[in-house]
């Protein structure tokens, strides 16, 4: 048989307690689970069994070399799942899963972070906060992979995720829909204290490395900046998005 004509996995292996407890918590397809031996005794590893159990997802037991030789060195916690890719959206279908509250509608748009636990930390970010979604460009951007589900501590199965072609068609097509665009600069912007924000909002953030592209820069509406102490440059992506998106729909 050509290589062409092999049957390809379409799914992807999870780790971790939160990842597969918020798989299914979130009602995404799980072929099924995989256990390490002893690991009876955790109490979130039998709260995973109880709902395993009442969604008729298969388990079974597998001894830690396998998990060794499937996972490498990644903190599995005894726990992994055979699963659907994470389910990704149109801007369109993003749209209308919006919620109805006008602060609730508030969306992020990803410019280029490349790194998975990056993006991972960011949608659990988003996840918390309440916002509505998410939105990333197809090129440049972090595959959704068992890194990126683990740093999302489960959360990405339960956040809509809009993936673009082209992050300023997404950027107008917001503005068209209301929103105002607040890019995070690291200097230069608002004190993100002081702004009014709009209802709804969308938050741009860029890569770690070079931020928002100019492009980007030139669709967004305000600048807003967190004011550090001297001698601290940056914080990290989802740090910095965390303190201004809690503060942006909070106010």
């Amino acid at each position: 048989m050509a290589n062409s004509d092999r049957a390809r996995p379409t799914g992807m292996l999870i780790y971790g307690k939160n990842s597969v407890l918020g798989a299914l918590t979130a009602r995404h397809p799980i072929e099924k689970i995989i256990f390490e031996s002893g690991t009876d005794k955790d109490d979130r590893i039998r709260m995973i069994k109880d709902e395993a159990s009442r969604q008729k997802v298969a388990m079974e037991y597998k001894v830690g070399s396998w998990f060794q030789k499937s996972l490498g060195d990644v903190p599995h916690q005894g726990i992994a799942a055979q699963c659907n890719k994470v389910s990704l959206l149109d801007m369109n279908a993003l749209m209308s899963s919006m919620p109805s509250a006008p602060a609730q509608r508030s969306i992020v748009l990803v410019d280029q972070v490349t790194d998975p636990h990056n993006l991972g930390a960011i949608i659990r970010v988003v996840a918390a906060s309440g916002a509505g979604g998410l939105i990333v460009t197809k090129d440049r951007t972090s595959p959704f992979s068992p890194a990126a589900v683990s740093s999302s501590a489960g959360t990405i199965f339960s956040l809509p995720i809009a993936v673009v072609a082209n992050l300023v068609y997404a950027m107008e097509r917001l503005k068209k829909e209301g929103y105002w665009l607040y890019g995070l600069d690291v200097v230069g912007g608002h004190d993100y204290r002081q702004e009014n924000y709009a209802r709804p909002s969308a938050f741009v953030v860029g890569s770690e490395g070079d931020g928002m592209r100019d492009l980007t820069r030139k669709h967004v509406d305000f600048f807003i900046t967190i004011p550090m102490r001297p001698g601290v440059e940056s914080l990290n992506v989802s740090t910095a998005l965390a303190i201004v998106l809690f503060h942006a729909i909070d106010s």
